[in-house]
């Protein structure tokens, strides 16, 4: 824990966030929530039933959103979403002018309603745009997501590029808009049992003589998946010994479009998947038996496996899109390209994978830099401060 002092009169919040462990936001909130402790502020957080709880959490957790994924009927998952945002909306011990902080839309007509029922019972109200305009949104999901960032009294993103999309595509004012970067997550890292890099590999079916590229994270077409493939056949022809792991379940994609890439490139053999979510147990097996971690996403506005392959100073090779060229500096705590351009991207994991000591410099350079420059404690604190202004 950090030894900052908290300043000015402690708060409550209540700090929501439907998806928690569904796609490893846990790790994000978790970590942001201990932060704020630290800061003089008592969070609640409010989660979905999936997100499983840590030993000794400085904070209350309340699993309001029971029921809201899986193969249940859409309207159920629906009546569900609606019950938890009635959980918040009706917790007596709120009073006017408390702060609810807002991650994450699922049904924008119903949250629409529910942040202006927020509003009209004097809550302020705080939203994270982690991702300005979701990429499944259609034309009045968007509409609605525009109202809901103007009833907002703050909206934070993770990015510069992010607040001008969000003031320019909205008409968001931009003191309305706070950049508050994301953080690293050296405490999961450390926490990970320490493994040999003959262990880490053979869980995943490898030996310390492959060469090991990873792919982490939800699959959805956004993030180049069919690039990166493409790439890996001309790596796999100047390296034989090399392996890419896919790990992650798919969202909203057809994997058979890159089955099909990965049979027609004769890689069957040389491509490792589990599609599927991985299980924070595991996750260190994957960072740990990478040789190299990339990102060649097409759009992000942030990426929380960029700090995660920070927090285990792994090498990346990403795309100069979004939030990624915001945090790594080419050729020091990490290698940029230019998307939807393979020959560049197989050309920088070549290059990682030919010169080993150099490649582990690098990553050891992004985790020293991102533990600097967006710690936890630092990002709670500009939250913090935030949250006191609008109490005044």
């Amino acid at each position: 824990m950090s030894s900052a002092e908290p300043k000015g009169e402690n708060i409550s919040v209540l700090y929501v966030d439907p998806v928690g462990g569904h796609r490893g936001m846990h790790y994000y909130d978790f970590a942001l929530c201990r932060a704020l402790v630290e800061h003089g502020v008592q969070p609640t957080l409010v989660t979905c039933d999936e997100t499983e709880l840590s030993a000794g959490l400085p904070f209350d957790v309340r699993h309001a959103f029971v029921g809201i994924y899986g193969s249940r009927p859409a309207w159920l998952r629906g009546l569900n979403y609606a019950k938890g945002l009635y959980w918040v909306l009706s917790r007596n011990a709120q009073r006017e002018g408390s702060i609810v902080h807002l991650h994450y839309f699922h049904v924008p007509l119903l949250d629409w309603i529910f942040v202006r029922a927020l509003k009209a019972k004097g809550f302020h109200v705080v939203m994270t745009a982690h991702d300005v305009v979701p990429f499944d949104a259609g034309q009045l999901d968007s509409r609605l997501l525009g109202e809901l960032y103007r009833l907002a009294d703050r909206v934070l993103v993770h990015t510069v590029a992010s607040k001008e999309e969000l003031t320019s595509t909205w008409g968001i004012r931009p003191a309305q808009v706070a950049v508050i970067h994301q953080g690293p997550y050296p405490d999961f890292a450390a926490s990970a049992p320490r493994r040999s890099l003959q262990e880490a590999r053979a869980f995943l079916g490898l030996t310390v003589e492959n060469k090991v590229i990873l792919f982490f994270g939800q699959i959805k077409r956004v993030k180049g998946l069919d690039i990166l493939i493409r790439s890996f056949s001309m790596v796999a022809r100047e390296y034989p010994e090399a392996r890419l792991v896919v790990a992650g379940p798919v969202w909203k994609d057809d994997y058979a479009v890159y089955a099909t890439l990965i049979e027609a490139l004769e890689l069957n053999d040389r491509v490792m998947t589990r599609l599927e979510y991985i299980p924070d147990e595991q996750v260190s097996l994957y960072f740990q038996a990478a040789d190299v971690v990339v990102l060649p996403y097409r759009k992000v506005y942030q990426s929380a496996v960029l700090f995660m392959a920070h927090s285990f100073a792994r090498p990346i090779v990403a795309t100069a899109v979004g939030g990624l060229a915001e945090v790594i500096q080419d050729g020091q705590t990490g290698y940029l390209v230019p998307p939807d351009d393979e020959h560049a991207l197989a050309l920088a994991l070549c290059k990682v994978l030919a010169d080993t000591p150099a490649a582990e410099q690098v990553g050891l350079q992004g985790k020293r830099w991102v533990e600097q420059h967006s710690s936890w404690s630092s990002i709670a604190g500009q939250l913090a401060d935030l949250y006191r202004d609008l109490r005044r």
